[in-house]
């Protein structure tokens, strides 16, 4: 068996010393080799004996004031990408390409012979997260940072370490963890595997980026000072004392009234003095807003746009507005960063991609992400002797779960539960059937609200022919005049232009839905005149009570029958009207006109959001559904695929599952009792039919080999080990304090939980979770007991760490994989510390029938807290409970600390 894979603070503090030399001497050798006496160069900046420090002075003192400025600002011009610095030939300094990246290298201009511009898509974060595996997060961070070299690229736009405090947020998926120790503990191996390959690791967003909503409109974050050392600093400050982190990406929104991108406080004060921080900071695209301010704050490098450096900046310098000693201090810093990691010495040509061997680690990883949260009377693992017939149902079950938007990899192949299962069942001699049972998912129905949704394809008729769907004609002006720009039918009333459909940013669901058309002269981001005429008839499912509706930005009108239903006109920002209740027969056909007009964009990158929604009798089944049920009932049993759709620049609307997916669940589960729900969402959804269906996987966006890893699960090949990084509420209502949907909240975010982020705030807020932070099932059983704590830690000198212990026992009969969870409980005095934290854990492989004594060791940090005043880590003395379990709400065991003077 494996030996246990455990992280607390305590680790990676004490491997510091032992880790840096092993990551310097591994960047080291990466660099050509030549004695000292041998060295012969022209420019002395090149000489590889002497230090990035050494080198980057050196290069500093050749370089012009314009040459400064242009190391500090990004390329536009012949940029193949958005984060782009071309190359001054005059001194050598080499190009800083920069691979847009959360699960994978996403394709932004590069061409390699074999795979052209695919990479591997790897699972999301948070489902690397979910591993709760350190290991994984190197092995993860390996294919990453090898295809980032691969693919030519110098800089990696990556990890995310946002904590999720907000689980409506478009993005979650893309960072790790609501908790600061599980995110440090992923990010460090991360940032070390990336590095070490010579590739400079950015990671983002510094700080307090936890939503979409206003943030390129003055989101203003207001905390405290705490808050951010404890919470949402955590993870750059162990990345930068473990990992040597080489650069940070700083975020769009304010905090506390102040730019990130120009903040003191966050890029002085706490980054670099007391972080300690040496590489330099970058801008999120056009997340810039100052000259000025932003430099002597201390922002090194604009990048996406060029504004409020280059030019800009030239003249400020010149104008005598700005010191060239700031200019000076951030061309040092990225220098001596490109130095350190070899960017001036590697060789970052393009060259193969091992895809089946990158594909392998994306389906372990996978694997191990994947999280049992239900599994009554046994429902799983499936025993391929009796399943004889299998139905896949799901309109997104045809391809893997992806996050959208500029997260997007274009994957080197995919494999879909549909296929694997397929695969499968030809292997065990199981017919397996597929069914749709929905309509996908799509970047407009991330605005579906919980009491409504999307009106399915399957009730639509088009003008003529056959299928389903309306005729949709486009045209080139925003009031529908003059010649049709384009005829053709679509599915459902789903209009979505902007970033969450720009074809630069390629998505999952262009695959599945076709994109909103741009016609001639609108800009490729979908900005500009346009409007869409929808016409056909909507056939009832049952007699009864029908609500129709239209939510997005813009005018909008439906008609039924001819008659003005809906009417969403003259107002900016999101709205949601509502007809009057309609009586409707079943089987009869409404003649049905939609009108659209994107006229009154949400921001600048959403110009035009437009959803046909419905409510409808209890007792109305679209035909896709009841198609779906009758393939259930037919069926040994049922494997319902439903999904999110997420990406950056949109919050979610609503935690429920889009595209009617709770009652296609429903109807399934009532036509076949053994039904299993897979959900491959980027975080927390809610779930009212869970008290009737006996088994729910939550596969997260599980990259393209989600298929394979899905089938290994649910057949048995592989214990589930995932565990939830992130908190799920039990309804929209049941929230932690201080978390609000963003689209009902304020431009003043008010993070009031304080340090009680996630599962903290549940429990200090006594609201209980439909699922805690760290639960996960097994297919085996286990327990734990002997819980030994060496009961005294001292606040300076002497003992500073202390050895957690427990016996672990797999009292099952199969193999499996545990996750052994250390939480502290309130600190002593009045400090207002979290009613319970993750301290430290370890994940544990035991076989059937085997015990292992398990070792987490904490130190002083774990019992200490931020004293803003005071400006340092405060030590209090007392006693300490110490919680073992398996989540945040599931610990077996106690003991205690003293922590003494």
């Amino acid at each position: 068996m494996k030996s246990p894979i455990q992280y607390s603070r305590s680790r990676a503090m004490g491997a510091r010393v032992v880790v840096g030399a092993a990551a310097a001497a591994l960047i080291i050798t990466a660099l050509p080799t030549t004695s000292a006496a041998a060295v012969v160069v022209d420019d002395p900046w090149m000489d590889t004996s002497l230090n990035g420090d050494q080198r980057a002075a050196l290069l500093l003192q050749a370089m012009t004031l314009e040459e400064k400025v242009e190391l500090m600002t990004g390329d536009q011009g012949e940029a193949p990408a958005a984060f782009y610095n071309a190359p001054i030939e005059r001194l050598g300094i080499p190009e800083l390409s920069m691979a847009d990246a959360t699960a994978g290298i996403a394709a932004r201009g590069w061409l390699l012979p074999e795979t052209a511009d695919t990479a591997t898509a790897m699972p999301a974060n948070l489902a690397l997260a979910a591993t709760w595996d350190p290991q994984r997060a190197r092995d993860y961070a390996g294919v990453v940072g090898d295809e980032a070299r691969q693919t030519g690229h110098e800089l990696l736009l990556g990890p995310n370490s946002d904590p999720t405090r907000n689980p409506f947020w478009g993005r979650q998926a893309e960072s790790a963890s609501e908790d600061p120790e599980l995110n440090s503990a992923m990010v460090v191996p991360f940032v070390q595997s990336v590095q070490e390959r010579g590739v400079i690791a950015n990671l983002k967003h510094y700080a307090a980026y936890t939503q979409e909503t206003f943030r390129g409109t003055g989101q203003n974050v207001i905390t405290d000072e705490r808050t951010l050392r404890e919470v949402h600093t955590a993870a750059y400050e162990a990345a930068i004392r473990d990992a040597d982190l080489g650069s940070v990406m700083c975020a769009f929104n304010k905090v506390n009234g102040v730019y990130a991108c120009e903040s003191p406080l966050l890029l002085d004060e706490i980054l670099r003095q007391q972080l300690g921080f040496e590489g330099f900071v970058l801008t999120d695209f056009g997340a810039s807003h100052s000259t000025e301010g932003s430099i002597e704050a201390g922002l090194d490098m604009e990048t996406g746009l060029d504004i409020f450096y280059g030019d800009a900046l030239l003249a400020a310098v010149q104008e005598g507005r700005v010191s060239e000693d700031l200019v000076d201090r951030s061309v040092l810093r990225i220098l001596r960063t490109m130095f350190t990691f070899g960017i001036f010495d590697n060789d970052y040509t393009p060259t193969a991609i091992p895809v089946a061997e990158n594909g392998a680690i994306a389906r372990e990883v996978e694997e191990d992400a994947i999280t049992l949260l239900k599994n009554d009377d046994q429902a799983l693992p499936l025993n391929a002797e009796e399943v004889d017939s299998i139905a896949v149902i799901g309109a997104d079950a045809t391809i893997p779960g992806a996050l959208g938007g500029s997260a997007y990899v274009l994957p080197t192949y995919e494999v879909s539960l549909l296929d694997a299962m397929r695969a499968r069942g030809r292997e065990i001699g199981a017919e397996v059937r597929y069914e749709q049972g929905n309509d996908p998912v799509h970047g407009a129905t991330m605005i579906e609200p919980a009491d409504m949704t999307a009106i399915p394809s399957s009730v639509l008729r088009p003008e003529r022919g056959i299928g389903d769907g309306l005729t949709a004609r486009y045209f080139p002006n925003a009031d529908w005049s003059g010649a049709v720009g384009l005829t053709r039918n679509e599915g459902q009333v789903l209009y979505d232009t902007g970033f969450t459909a720009s074809p630069a940013f390629a998505n999952l669901i262009a695959f599945q839905t076709p994109p909103t058309p741009i016609l001639a002269g609108l800009s490729p981001a979908g900005t500009g005149d346009q409007s869409v005429r929808y016409t056909g008839s909507l056939v009832a499912p049952s007699t009864g009570s029908y609500t129709l509706g239209g939510t997005g930005w813009g005018d909008a009108r439906v008609w039924l029958d001819d008659q003005l239903v809906v009417e969403m006109v003259g107002q900016d920002g999101r709205q949601d009207v509502r007809s009057a209740p309609l009586e409707l027969q079943a089987g009869q056909e409404y003649s049905l006109r939609v009108e659209y007009s994107q006229n009154h964009p949400l921001v600048p990158l959403q110009p035009g959001t437009f959803l046909l929604e419905w409510s409808t009798p209890e007792d109305s089944v679209p035909p896709s559904v009841r198609e779906a049920a009758q393939a259930a009932e037919s069926s040994d049993v049922a494997v319902v695929y439903v999904r999110t759709y997420e990406g950056e620049e949109r919050d979610r609307v609503s935690l429920k599952l889009p595209q009617n997916a709770d009652q296609l669940i429903r109807e399934v589960r009532a036509a076949n009792p053994n039904t299993i729900v897979v959900l491959a969402s980027g975080g927390a959804v809610t779930m009212p039919w869970l008290d009737q269906v006996p088994s729910v996987l939550q596969s997260y966006y599980g990259g393209q080999e989600e298929g394979n890893a899905l089938a290994s699960i649910l057949f048995g090949d592989e214990d589930p080990s995932g565990h939830l990084p992130v908190s799920y509420p039990q309804s929209e209502d049941q929230l932690p304090p201080g978390v609000l949907n963003p689209w009902l909240d304020d431009i003043d975010v008010e993070f009031t939980e304080g340090v009680n982020v996630g599962y903290r705030g549940y429990l200090a807020g006594n609201v209980d979770p439909l699922f805690a932070f760290g639960h996960g099932l097994s297919y085996t059983d286990f327990s734990m007991d002997r819980l030994r704590v060496g009961n005294n830690i001292r606040v300076t000198g002497g003992d500073d760490t202390v050895d957690v212990r427990v016996r672990l026992s797999n009292t099952g009969d199969r193999d499996g994989t545990e996750v052994v969870q250390v939480y502290l409980g309130p600190l002593p005095g009045n400090v207002g510390s979290p009613p319970l934290k993750l301290a430290g854990f370890a994940k544990v492989d035991l076989g059937a029938g085997d015990r292992q004594q398990v070792r987490i060791t904490l130190d002083r940090r774990d019992f200490s807290y931020w004293d803003a005043e005071a400006n340092e880590w405060v030590v209090p003395t007392g006693q300490v409970a110490v919680y073992v379990g398996r989540s945040a709400v599931d610990v077996e065991l106690a003991g205690a600390v003293r922590v003494r003077n």
